[in-house]
């Protein structure tokens, strides 16, 4: 199956060159003419990648010039940010109602509360929209080095396709039929490490570290099965293994947004895309919580924090206690 992808970003490139093994061509799409160019032209990402030659199958195509190319694929896979989803699939829809769309994308809309699984089905009318969640740094992935993905998919029609599409010696794959539940974990996992970077930035002991994440990991699965979602996803790639590599790695960029809050170090809110999703992710799922009236302390927490500097300290203390009689 052809294959386009959205986004010719870190992760959306990378994907391209996992998935390029296993089809005739892949089209990445996107609006900077730089990256289109060095990327037909050199074959390389030089945003991203400079050092990584992509393979020859994978050409760059200017989504408001070559958008009609994508009705010569078979198969979507939105790699954009959250933030701007919804402008990119109303661009797109009239090429999107008829193909199988993946989504990699972490967020949630706010204020809608809506998963960009749902955004996407609603504005294309396709109940063909899966989901990929896992413990995958795009730099790894792109190099080969041993990754994991949970795959979410409820039409079974298509589960062969895609599993041969995503295979890779380097690549661990496991799947679920919840596809909301999945993405769902994707999000939950970014705020629970914006939670543990602030902590990490207060606590330096690695008792302390492991305790907080063994309780930040009790209160995400708690989340997950309140929320209706499958609780086994827990276990699963996009639960356990993104929550631990998200969490506790300081190349992730939420556990770094987590210790400059807990450092007071000032934020850009109007420019910087991971400031905004995890803003947004954490008092959309504060707000969730709320309306099914369930109460969550470390989100209760982070989003205390994402607004107010001051609490830091003292919230953490509170919130340890809180934990503590709990």
């Amino acid at each position: 199956m052809g294959v386009s992808i959205i986004g010719p970003g870190s992760f959306g490139t990378a994907l391209a060159q996992l998935i390029s093994k296993n089809t005739e061509e892949v089209y990445l799409f996107g609006r900077n003419k730089a990256i289109i160019t060095s990327i037909n032209n050199q074959r390389t990402n030089d945003a991203y990648f400079p050092l990584n030659n992509l393979n020859e199958n994978i050409r760059a195509f200017h989504l408001k010039d070559d958008v009609n190319l994508i009705d010569e694929t078979d198969l979507v896979i939105l790699s954009v940010p959250s933030g701007v989803l919804s402008s990119v699939v109303n661009e797109l829809h009239p090429y999107l109602n008829d193909k199988v769309i993946i989504s990699s994308i972490k967020g949630i809309d706010y204020p809608s509360l809506k998963l960009m699984t749902e955004i996407i089905k609603t504005k294309t009318q396709n109940n063909n929209v899966f989901s990929i969640s896992g413990p995958t740094f795009a730099d790894e992935l792109i190099n080969n080095i041993l990754s994991a993905l949970t795959i979410g998919i409820d039409n079974s029609d298509y589960r062969k396709s895609i599993e041969k599409l995503f295979y890779s010696p380097s690549l661990f794959t496991d799947f679920s039929s919840d596809v909301q539940g999945v993405e769902f974990c994707g999000v939950l996992k970014n705020v629970y490490a914006v939670a543990l970077g602030i902590f990490d930035s207060q606590f330096y002991g690695n008792n302390s570290h492991h305790a907080f994440l063994n309780l930040c990991f009790k209160e995400m699965r708690v989340l997950i099965d309140e929320m209706g979602y499958d609780l086994s996803l827990s276990n699963n790639y996009c639960g356990f293994g993104d929550f631990n590599l998200t969490a506790c790695v300081d190349k992730s960029r939420n556990r770094t947004l987590g210790l400059m809050i807990g450092k007071d170090i000032a934020l850009d809110f109007n420019n910087s895309t991971i400031t905004m999703e995890g803003f947004r992710s954490a008092m959309a799922i504060q707000e969730m919580s709320r309306k099914i009236g369930k109460d969550f302390p470390i989100i209760n927490f982070v989003n205390k924090a994402f607004k107010d500097r001051r609490c830091v300290k003292p919230g953490l203390n509170s919130l340890l206690n809180e934990l503590k009689k709990n």
